[in-house]
C-alpha cells in the first residue's frame, strides 16, 4: 500500500536472497569452481570466517550441485562462493547483464547494485576493505546484491532457455490507427521484427549437460521435495527457486520490517514456455508467500493452454414401470 505509483517491477531494489543461487550455480561450473562430477561442497550449518559465523537454514551434510540448489542450502554457496572469488562473482555479474538496465520498453528503470570491493568502499568508507566475510554475503544475495525483479526474471528465464538474455518488453508491436483489417492478420510474434536495430539476445554459453544439472536442481526444488514442493502441478513441471531476503536479521519477524519473499521459475522445465517471478515485500519466506503466488498465475496458464478433456456424460436411463 506504501508509494502505489511506483513501479515496483522495474524500479525497486531488493537483495535477491537465495534466488541468487541461480546464476551462481552457473557460474560456478562455467569457471571450474566446481564440476559435475566433482559439486560436493560441505555444508557445514555455516561458515566461520574469522569471529564472525554465518549459519545456514539446514544441516545438509556435503551436498552436490543439484540437492544445494534443491533443499537452498546456504553453506554451500558460501563456500562456492569462496571457491570463485569476489572476482568470479563480478565476472558473473558481467555475464547476466545484472550490472546494467535490462532495456525494457518503460520509463525510468533503476540500475542494480552488485557487489565489487568499489561498492563496499562507497557504503562503508570507514571500513573499506573486502574480506572474505564480504565473498560469503556477495555469494547468497544479501548485503551487497540488490536488484530489481525484473533484472532477476530476465536471468533466470535466460538460464531456462540456456542462456539467450533476450530484452524484456511490453509491447508487442505497433499498427497505424484505421488500417484496412486482414482476414489473414496474425499478430507479431517478436518485437525484433518491428525494431531491426534492436539487439539479438545475448548468449551466455552454458554446456548442455551444465545446463541441465542446473535445471534439474530448480526442478527439484518444486517436484522433488525442495523447498517450493508445495505448488507442484501434476502433469506440468515447473523449475523454481524460493527466496527469503533479509531486511534486518535471519528469521527475525520484526513487523514491517519482516523478510522478503521470491520466488523465480519457468515452465515446462525442460522445455520452457512462460516464466514468472513474484517478489512480496517484508511477507516472510519464500516458499509460504510468494511461491503460492506464483502456482495461481500458473494454475490459470495451465488451464488455458492445456484444456482438460470433458468428463464423459452420465448416458444413465431410468426405466419408471
Amino acid at each position: 500500500p506504501q508509494k502505489p505509483l511506483i513501479n515496483r517491477a522495474i524500479q525497486s531494489r531488493y537483495p535477491p536472497g537465495s534466488t541468487w543461487k541461480v546464476p551462481m550455480a552457473v557460474a560456478g561450473l562455467q569457471q571450474g569452481a566446481i564440476s559435475i562430477d566433482k559439486s560436493n561442497l560441505v555444508c557445514g550449518g555455516g561458515i566461520q570466517i574469522g569471529n564472525k559465523f554465518t549459519r545456514c537454514m539446514g544441516h545438509h551434510g556435503t551436498p552436490d550441485l543439484r540437492t544445494a540448489i534443491t533443499k537452498s542450502c546456504d553453506g554451500y554457496f558460501y563456500r562456492l562462493g569462496l571457491k570463485m572469488t569476489i572476482k568470479g562473482i563480478m565476472d558473473m555479474v558481467e555475464e547476466f547483464d545484472l550490472n546494467k538496465k535490462t532495456g525494457i520498453d518503460l520509463p525510468h528503470e533503476t540500475l542494480n547494485l552488485t557487489p565489487s570491493p568499489e561498492l563496499k568502499a562507497q557504503i562503508n568508507p570507514r571500513d573499506s576493505e573486502w574480506r572474505d566475510i564480504d565473498t560469503v554475503y556477495s555469494s547468497f544475495g544479501q548485503v551487497y546484491d540488490i536488484i530489481t525483479p525484473i533484472s532477476s526474471l530476465r536471468e533466470v528465464a535466460g538460464i531456462g532457455v540456456g542462456g539467450k538474455l533476450y530484452i524484456p518488453h511490453l509491447l508487442k508491436e505497433l499498427k497505424p490507427i484505421g488500417q484496412q483489417g486482414n482476414p489473414d492478420y496474425r499478430p507479431l510474434r517478436s518485437f525484433q521484427s518491428l525494431d531491426p536495430q534492436r539487439p539479438n539476445p545475448k548468449i551466455v554459453p552454458i554446456p548442455e549437460d551444465q545446463h541441465k544439472v542446473v535445471v534439474d536442481g530448480m526442478w527439484g526444488v518444486v517436484n522433488n521435495g525442495g523447498t517450493g514442493a508445495g505448488i507442484k502441478i501434476a502433469g506440468f513441471d515447473i523449475a523454481g527457486k524460493t527466496g527469503t531476503a533479509q531486511v534486518v536479521g535471519l528469521g527475525k519477524d520484526v513487523g514491517k520490517n519482516k523478510d522478503h519473499s521470491w520466488f523465480v521459475s519457468y515452465a515446462p522445465a525442460y522445455k520452457p514456455e512462460i516464466s514468472i517471478i513474484a517478489l512480496i515485500e517484508n511477507a516472510g519466506f519464500g516458499n509460504q508467500h510468494a511461491a503460492p503466488a506464483v502456482r495461481a498465475i500458473y494454475d490459470v496458464y495451465y488451464a488455458k493452454t492445456r484444456p482438460q478433456p470433458e468428463a464423459p456424460k452420465n448416458n444413465i436411463a431410468l426405466r419408471i414401470r
